[in-house]
C-alpha cells in the first residue's frame, strides 16, 4: 500500500490540479498493480468541494497568507502559522504517506515543512510562469519540482526540477457540444461566449460584461461564471435591466444570458464544450483553455504576485491567445476582437495553434513520478 498526501488550497488554481493528479495516480496505480491510498489536505470551501465532488478523503487546515502590502489581517496571519503547522504535524503523524505532493499556495506552506520534519518525500508543482513566493521558499526543501513553464524552472535547482505542464482534469475537454448547449439551453445556430475570472470571478470581468451586455447579447450567447461573492448583485442587476428593456433587448438578454456563481467540474466541461470563444483571466485556467483548442481573450490581473499573470498571457499569447489590458477593457475593443476571431480565416488557426499550448499528459508525467518512490 503507498498512500500520497496532496496539499493545497485557496483558489480553484491550486486545487483542480490536485484533483487532476489524484485521477492519474490512481489510473497508473491501477495498471501498474499497485494498491494506492490518497488523502488531500489544504485550505478553504474549493479544496472541501473539489476532493467530496471527485470523491478523496480531505482534512482542513487553517493557513496563514502573507501579503504584499500593510494589512491588520496580516498580524492575525501570523498566529495562524503555528496553528496551520500543529495541525499538519497532526494529519501527517496519523495518515503517515510515502510522499506528499504540494501544489503551492499558502495552504502548503506547513504541510510541506512537516512532511520534511517526517522525512517525507516532497513534491511540490509550481503553475505560473513565475513562481510564488511560498513555492520559491519550498524548492529548496523538496526532492522534486515540477514546473509548468520551460521559462519557470531558472527559478529552482536544474537538478531537481522536471518540466510537465499543468495538470488539467482530463474531464473538462471531453464534453459534447449538442449535449452542453441542451444542459445551457442554448441556440446551436448563435456563437457561444464563455466568460469566467477563474473559480472566484473577476469583478473587472464582471463590469466588462455588464456594461457590455446589451450590445454582445445582440449577436452572441453568453454564459458566465461570476463568482459566488458577486453573484447576488450581478443577478439583481440583471433582472434589473432585463425588466427595464422589456420592449427591446430585454428578451435577448434573457434568451442568449446564463449568469453562475459557481460551475463544478461537470459542468465547466459544458461551459468549455459549449463555448466558440472564452475570455477569462492568465492563471492557471489558460491550460485548460488550450485543451479545449478555443480560440481565447485573456486578460491579465494587474496587481497578481510578480506580475505573474502578464507572463502566463504573453506565453499564451505565443499559441494564439488575445491579451486585452484591464485599462483596455471597452465594449468596443472587446467586440472587435470578438469579431477578428470568428472571421472563417482566423478561427480555425486560433484553435489549432492553441491547442499545441496544451500538455494534455501532464497529470500522468506527475503521477509517474510520485510512484516511483
Amino acid at each position: 500500500m503507498k498512500r500520497i498526501l496532496l496539499v493545497g488550497g485557496g483558489s480553484g488554481g491550486h486545487v483542480y490540479p490536485l484533483v487532476a493528479v489524484a485521477n492519474a495516480l490512481q489510473k497508473k496505480a491501477q495498471q501498474a498493480g499497485v494498491s494506492i491510498e490518497l488523502m488531500a489536505l489544504g485550505e478553504g470551501k474549493f479544496l472541501k468541494r473539489a476532493a467530496t465532488e471527485a470523491g478523496l478523503k480531505f482534512k482542513l487546515v487553517v493557513s496563514g497568507k502573507m501579503r504584499r502590502y500593510a494589512s491588520a489581517f496580516n498580524l492575525l496571519d501570523i498566529f495562524k502559522l503555528p496553528v496551520s503547522f500543529v495541525q499538519s504535524l497532526w494529519h501527517l503523524y496519523w495518515f503517515m504517506p510515502d510522499a506528499v505532493f504540494a501544489k503551492g499556495g499558502h495552504a502548503s506552506l506547513m504541510p510541506a515543512v512537516a512532511a520534511k520534519i517526517f522525512a517525507i518525500p516532497l513534491y511540490i508543482h509550481e503553475t505560473d510562469s513565475i513562481p510564488g513566493q511560498v513555492n520559491k521558499f519550498l524548492g529548496g526543501l523538496a526532492d522534486k519540482i515540477f514546473v509548468s513553464f520551460p521559462s519557470s524552472a531558472k527559478y529552482f535547482n536544474a537538478v531537481k526540477t522536471v518540466v510537465t505542464g499543468n495538470p488539467v482534469r482530463s474531464e473538462i475537454a471531453s464534453g459534447n457540444r449538442n449535449a452542453a448547449l441542451e444542459f445551457f439551453k442554448l441556440d446551436s445556430s448563435k456563437k457561444t461566449i464563455f466568460v469566467f475570472g477563474g473559480s472566484q470571478g473577476a469583478k473587472v470581468l464582471n463590469g466588462l460584461i455588464m456594461s457590455s451586455l446589451l450590445a454582445l447579447t445582440a449577436d452572441y450567447q453568453i454564459i458566465h461564471q461570476c463568482g459566488e461573492g458577486n453573484y447576488s448583485d450581478m443577478d439583481v442587476e440583471i433582472k434589473r435591466l432585463t425588466e427595464e428593456k422589456a420592449n427591446t433587448l430585454g428578451e435577448a438578454i434573457r434568451k442568449n444570458y446564463r449568469l453562475f456563481a459557481f460551475l463544478n467540474a461537470n459542468e465547466m466541461a459544458f461551459a468549455y464544450a459549449a463555448a466558440d470563444i472564452i475570455i477569462s483571466r492568465a492563471g492557471g485556467s489558460i491550460f485548460e483553455m488550450a485543451m479545449t483548442g478555443k480560440p481565447s481573450i485573456i486578460t491579465p490581473l494587474e496587481d497578481s504576485a510578480s506580475d505573474h499573470q502578464r507572463q502566463n498571457a504573453v506565453e499564451f499569447s505565443n499559441y494564439g491567445a488575445v491579451i486585452i489590458e484591464e485599462q483596455n477593457l471597452t465594449t468596443h475593443i472587446l467586440l472587435n476582437e470578438l469579431q477578428n476571431i470568428l472571421k472563417p480565416g482566423n478561427y480555425a488557426a486560433l484553435s489549432q495553434k492553441i491547442k499545441q499550448f496544451a500538455v494534455p499528459d501532464a497529470a500522468d508525467r506527475i503521477a509517474i513520478e510520485l510512484l516511483k518512490f
